[in-house]
């Protein structure tokens, strides 16, 4: 008898615990994918510790909070732009934002900004359709807008978080959404409410793309979905029916000019070109969150805050990090190492003797090797000229992290 109220015990506290997570701050709050965004002339990216301006004719990073008027603890949750590549984001309990280039504007809505907003569409107009949390509010006209609400509401069980938004060639808007009862739901053009489409139960799709047929991909975990929404079908690509499929947890996706289809996942980069999945993977990429295409390059962030670009079926990386904060050396922990780059030359000191000095470029590829008989404590190595970028230094067992400008 006391082991069966034990176990009833145990069984309370355990549906009790799992209702506190649930409807608490939900599993998902920080995984947000709408994190990078295209003018033109920019990628911007929407980091863990705020936005980056990435200039693509200059190749370099320029930091954005202070343009944007971002404090150093907000936190942007999602960052696209419109057609006139104006910059619209949005950041953690403050609100939506625009930036046209010169000024900035808050974009005005009647829900509490404590309400996550992941995600912004488009429509045929240009006119923006925001989320928050798991309701989505029409464009503003005259001060006025609509607020509408989604099944997933409803729920006593979890908080609903529309994850991404989408506009079809027909005016209609596909959204995904984590909560109870749906993962994706359309509002059809002229109408008042939503609809559900496909019922998942609450299995997360954190982003959709709509190809050229308005037929619709998205990912559930380990498997790709294709959604026909002309004969209203599902067609399901998984690694166990598909070898080319990387066995892998995919998040975002995105298509191309060539109607390829991407896909993110946990250390794979996916790509459909309407026939056969094709994969790559390199030193660094892992748990990649947020893809974007971009003319013939493909642009994907980690969640780790660095950047990859994937290009000629080529990656190269571009650290974020160490261009924003003008980190021009750094040190290890323990002191006894030391690297800096001075007027093309590597100089490169340890306190206890330098024995060997290996030089990476920032996919971890060895460039070259300088041996050392171990008496001194300083060498000076001159680098070539087209050296750029961040190159990592191994002097003796320690790693050095270096931005060669």
């Amino acid at each position: 008898m006391k082991n069966c109220v034990t176990i009833k015990f145990i069984l309370l506290l355990t549906l009790i615990l799992s209702y506190t997570s649930l409807k608490g701050e939900g599993l998902y709050e920080r995984n947000y994918f709408n994190r990078l965004a295209n003018d033109g002339e920019n990628i911007w990216i929407a980091t863990s510790k705020g936005v980056v301006r990435y200039n693509k004719t200059e190749e370099k990073v320029y930091n954005a909070n202070k343009r944007l008027g971002l404090e150093d603890d907000d936190i942007v949750n999602c960052i696209k732009t419109d057609k006139n590549n104006n910059l619209w984001f949005s950041v953690e309990k403050k609100g939506v934002f625009c930036y046209n280039g010169e000024e900035l504007s808050k974009r005005n809505d009647s829900y509490i900004n404590t309400l996550l907003r992941l995600s912004f569409a488009f429509d045929s107009n240009d006119s923006i359709w925001i989320s928050a949390g798991g309701y989505y509010i029409s464009p503003q006209i005259d001060d006025i807008q609509i607020g509408y609400t989604t099944p997933d509401n409803y729920s006593i069980k979890q908080n609903a978080y529309i994850m991404d938004m989408e506009f079809d060639s027909k005016d209609n808007l596909w959204i995904s959404i984590f909560g109870e009862y749906n993962s994706i739901l359309l509002h059809k053009k002229e109408n008042t409410f939503c609809e559900s489409i496909i019922a998942e139960g609450n299995m997360v799709i954190p982003s959709l793309t709509i190809d050229k047929d308005d037929n619709i991909w998205y990912s559930i975990e380990r498997s790709i979905i294709h959604y026909n929404t002309t004969t209203n079908s599902k067609t399901r690509y998984w690694n166990d029916t598909d070898s080319n499929i990387p066995a892998a947890h995919f998040f975002a996706s995105d298509i191309d000019k060539e109607e390829n289809v991407w896909f993110t996942s946990s250390h794979y980069l996916l790509r459909y070109n309407g026939e056969n999945f094709k994969w790559w993977n390199c030193y660094g990429y892992h748990k990649a969150r947020a893809i974007l295409c971009d003319d013939d390059c493909v642009w994907i962030l980690m969640e780790s805050d660095e950047l990859f670009k994937f290009e000629d079926e080529k990656f190269s990386y571009i650290d974020l990090e160490a261009e924003v904060m003008n980190i021009k050396e750094n040190i290890v922990s323990d002191n006894k190492t030391k690297a800096y780059i001075a007027n093309g030359v590597l100089n490169v000191e340890n306190e206890e003797g330098i024995t060997s000095v290996e030089v990476y470029n920032s996919l971890g590829t060895p460039l070259f090797r300088r041996e050392a008989g171990g008496e001194d404590t300083s060498i000076q190595i001159p680098l070539p000229a087209t050296l750029n970028g961040v190159i990592i230094v191994k002097v003796n067992n320690e790693v050095v992290k270096v931005v060669c400008k």
